[in-house]
């Protein structure tokens, strides 16, 4: 009985201990990782370097199902270039057998797969063994050469238990300094110890590195085992810059000889007062002629030029509250039908704004469809009268061959810059087209569209492009001595900012157009000169209520609807209209004797016009301790699939 009670408490014992044993061995098989990571780098005399990766890991089915997959980078920076990198997979094996694998390539990694896209693993741990070669991973310095290599990459999904990596360099070669790093990209740490265990040999070794965490390791010898690549020579490093510089030179003669020949202005006539619209034009002709653009207050003008001629009413509605919050509305009431005496623009805004058979339309601000159709008519017809006219003498053809030739230049100045990294054919093909597309959307901007706010935006916009990619590009060529890169994007600023300039320059007005704008701005002279004694030599005609409201809309599209409102207020302080309040047919609201009324009302007007005409925007959801990790060569990452 005692032995079986003895026997019996030894079975439990040795049941329970070995439990405890299996958990805790159990530990380390609960999540995916990398278990051991080893590198044997070995580098022969011609430079070409053989890696063979063994890779422990454990895998459960979450990440691993089929196998783990290996990320190489395609591109490396070395010896003051950007250069692209061939791998040639020598063997891929697991568990010691040869193992189904394949490969996909983006433009910046090469993928090794391995593993059959069929066959799922079981729960366990595997042996992977990745054989490779590759070459130009030598960095040549004053003083010494250096292989500079990520073991396994600051890119891998998973956590590392252990990594090592041994280099082998050639006979004759003599270690002169070692480093390793680990932690993330960029990261200097270096929880890592380095051995060097013969004259040509090294090792390292490192544990627990996270997710996203890798070991690089760099290694300086003595110069003379490997032949440098040759420097380059004058027309490699220089000629770039040379072409651009004389292409820029005779883009300079280009525009200067044209600029003689097209761009010099004639004489402009003398400027003399006006007291009537130059050449019978309408309040919005006149103003779209004097800038050369739309602008709100051509309409604005030509709904009081309207009402002053009896064809409508104006009701001022004011909504503010204790006159400081809210805004003001306009009611339009339509009073007899349009005729053939107005201008095209305002029978047009006519049809439009009362085409339903509605003899009221108010502008409160919120948007309305028809509002937004009678605005986008009425510049259409003032385009339609006058563009013809204003665009005569340009010389916007002149801009076709510097734009022809600054984005073609631009491109090759790349492309032979940096040809080895273009071998992609996107890439290549990416940038001379993206700066055509940027020149000609430039062009365009300017011959389609002649407001300087538009001007200002599209040329913020090219700008912030040109320096965006440039900003990219240098971070994707980091450490590069090519004079051509920063030739390349300094001739296209000079270019962006020459075409702007030329562009302006080469415009030639016509007599036609040069006597139009003197007639104008003697108009404006009229209209604007608040000292009546500067006038009185031309004797202008007197101030009466009916000149005052027939030279308004002509005021409030010049931009001196204030000095005008006030000539108007003096005229009746004096006058035998003086204690009466003065009223219009035509208006309704505030009092037109307030020497701020004409300003008030342009500006108040095309506020509201703008806002009923305009949709609201959507809003939307946005080796010698110098090194770091990730800094060398290889490396990349992976994972599971």
């Amino acid at each position: 009985m005692k032995r079986l009670f003895i026997g019996f408490f030894l079975l439990i014992f040795s049941l329970g201990f070995a439990q405890d044993v299996n958990s805790t061995g159990n530990e380390a098989y609960n999540y995916e990782h990398i278990l051991a990571f080893h590198s044997d780098i070995t580098i022969s005399k011609d430079a070409e370097t053989t890696i063979t990766e063994n890779i422990k890991v454990y895998a459960n089915g979450n990440i691993i199902k089929r196998g783990i997959f290996r990320s190489l980078p395609l591109w490396r920076n070395i010896n003051g270039k950007k250069i692209r990198i061939k791998y040639d997979i020598l063997s891929v094996r697991k568990n010691g057998l040869k193992e189904n694998y394949h490969t996909e390539k983006t433009s910046d990694d090469y993928g090794i797969y391995f593993g059959d896209k069929d066959i799922i693993l079981s729960p366990g741990v595997y042996d992977y063994e990745l054989k490779y070669k590759t070459n130009d991973q030598i960095g040549f310095f004053k003083d010494y050469d250096e292989f500079y290599w990520n073991v396994n990459g600051a890119l891998w999904n998973f956590p590392v238990d252990e990594i090592s990596a041994k280099v082998t360099l050639p006979a004759g070669a003599k270690i002169i300094q070692q480093s390793c790093y680990t932690g993330s990209y960029g990261s200097t740490t270096s929880n890592c110890i380095g051995n060097q265990t013969t004259e040509n040999t090294v090792e390292w070794s490192a544990k627990n590195l996270g997710q996203n965490e890798g070991l690089t390791i760099a290694v300086g010898f003595n110069k003379g085992i490997f032949t440098p690549p040759p420097p380059p020579g004058m027309l490699e490093k220089y000629g770039v810059l040379g072409l651009l510089i004389a292409a820029a030179l005779g883009l300079f003669g280009y525009f200067y000889t044209s600029w003689q020949k097209y761009g010099i202005d004639p004489q402009k006539p003398i400027v003399y007062p006006q007291f009537n619209a130059p050449q019978n034009l309408s309040p919005a002709s006149l103003g779209y002629l004097e800038n050369d653009y739309y602008s709100a207050q051509m309409i604005s003008a030509s709904i009081v030029n309207l009402a002053v001629k009896g064809f409508l009413k104006i009701i001022e509605n004011d909504k503010r509250i204790l006159g400081i919050f809210g805004g003001k509305e306009y009611t339009l009431q339509k009073i007899k039908e349009q005729d053939q005496t107005l201008p095209k623009e305002e029978i047009n805004l006519m049809n439009k704004l009362f085409d339903d058979g509605s003899q009221t339309v108010t502008f409160d601000g919120k948007y309305n469809s028809k509002i937004e159709y009678a605005v986008n008519d009425f510049k259409a017809s003032l385009k339609f009268q006058h563009d013809a006219f204003l665009s005569k003498g340009n010389n916007y053809n002149k801009l076709y061959l510097p734009i022809l030739i600054i984005s073609v230049l631009y491109g090759l100045g790349l492309f032979f810059s940096y040809k080895t990294s273009y071998s992609d054919v996107h890439v290549g093909a990416g940038i001379p087209l993206g700066a055509a597309a940027l020149f000609f959307g430039i062009f365009i901007s300017i011959y389609f569209e002649r407001s300087t706010v538009v001007k200002v935006l599209f040329a913020l916009i090219s700008v912030g492009l040109v320096l965006i990619s440039f900003t990219l590009f240098s971070l994707d060529t980091t450490r590069s001595e090519n004079l051509g890169f920063y030739a390349s994007y300094g001739f296209l600023i000079f270019g962006f900012i020459s075409i702007i300039l030329f562009q302006y320059l080469i415009k030639q007005p016509t007599p036609e157009k040069l006597e139009t704008q003197s007639l104008i701005e003697g108009f404006k002279m009229y209209l604007g000169t608040a000292e009546e004694k500067t006038l009185q030599f031309h004797n202008p005609p007197a101030m009466t209520p009916e000149v005052f409201e027939k030279m308004l809309p002509y005021a409030m599209v010049l931009g001196v609807d204030k000095i005008w409102g006030q000539k108007f207020q003096n005229m009746l302080k004096t006058s035998s209209l003086a204690n009466q309040q003065y009223h219009s047919s035509w208006y309704v609201g505030s009092s037109m004797i307030n020497m701020n009324f004409a300003n008030t009302l342009s500006s108040s007007l095309s506020q509201s016009i703008a806002s009923s005409s305009t949709q609201p925007s959507s809003s939307g959801s946005g080796s010698g301790g110098g090194g770091f990790s990730g800094g060398g060569g290889g490396g990349g990452g992976g994972g599971g699939w």
